[in-house]
């Protein structure tokens, strides 16, 4: 069987019809790097709505992928230890401030590279749609709408092409309103639902933002 997407720039297009409601809400669009961008550009296009990145890191569990904690970019950023992190076997203290020590890096590396200074865009009183390709366990999509909560945005709205079902259901939770193309009972390979699965580069990821901006302006 075919995948159902040609690659993210056909699955943002798609995704962006189902969309298409918002258009006159000046919806503000933000995209999970970096595989989620490609998505949310095509959705930003269509809405003619402002791009921007949502820059959560996460950490799991070697072997079992539970959720340890959660960082979400911020001055400073907020680290958020799960309360049973230690449910995890074979999982310390001391290393799990390892960890969370190399995320507090990468992440404030990729807000450089994202950023370049500049703030994120503000969704107060507007409709911000959070994008992604996929939606798995949905960490980091519940991090990132836990973050942009925060600007007080009138409606968040969790998108993706693809998304586990009892994901979908409990993000119910979390967005106001969720919108998926597909709803598997267990989310496959990305090979199953992207002709091009590879995965996308933070030049790519960068290209679509500068791309966005330039059209806006």
């Amino acid at each position: 069987m075919p995948a159902p997407f040609t690659d993210r720039s056909h699955a943002g297009r798609l995704l962006a019809a189902e969309l298409a409601a918002f258009a006159g809400h000046q919806p503000v669009v933000f995209g999970l790097p970096r595989c989620g961008v490609p998505v949310a550009f095509e959705v930003a296009q269509h809405l003619g709505a402002p791009l921007d990145v949502a820059l959560v890191r996460t950490i799991r569990a070697p072997g079992t992928g539970c959720l340890l904690a959660t960082i979400l970019e911020g001055d400073p950023p907020d680290v958020r230890i799960e309360p049973d992190w230690d449910r995890a076997q074979d999982v310390s203290r001391a290393w799990l401030d390892a960890e969370v020590s190399e995320a507090l890096g990468e992440l404030a590396q990729r807000r450089r590279r994202y950023r370049d200074g500049d703030r994120p865009l503000c969704s107060s009183g507007r409709v911000a749609i959070v994008v992604d390709q996929a939606i798995g366990p949905g960490h980091t999509m519940a991090g990132a709408i836990r973050l942009i909560r925060q600007s007080r945005p009138s409606m968040i709205v969790a998108a993706a092409p693809i998304a586990c079902a009892a994901s979908a259901e409990r993000f119910a939770r979390h967005a106001d309103r969720v919108v998926c193309l597909q709803r598997d009972a267990e989310l496959g390979p990305l090979a199953r639902y992207y002709g091009r699965p590879e995965q996308v580069t933070h030049e790519e990821a960068l290209e679509c933002l500068a791309r966005a901006a330039d059209e806006e302006s």
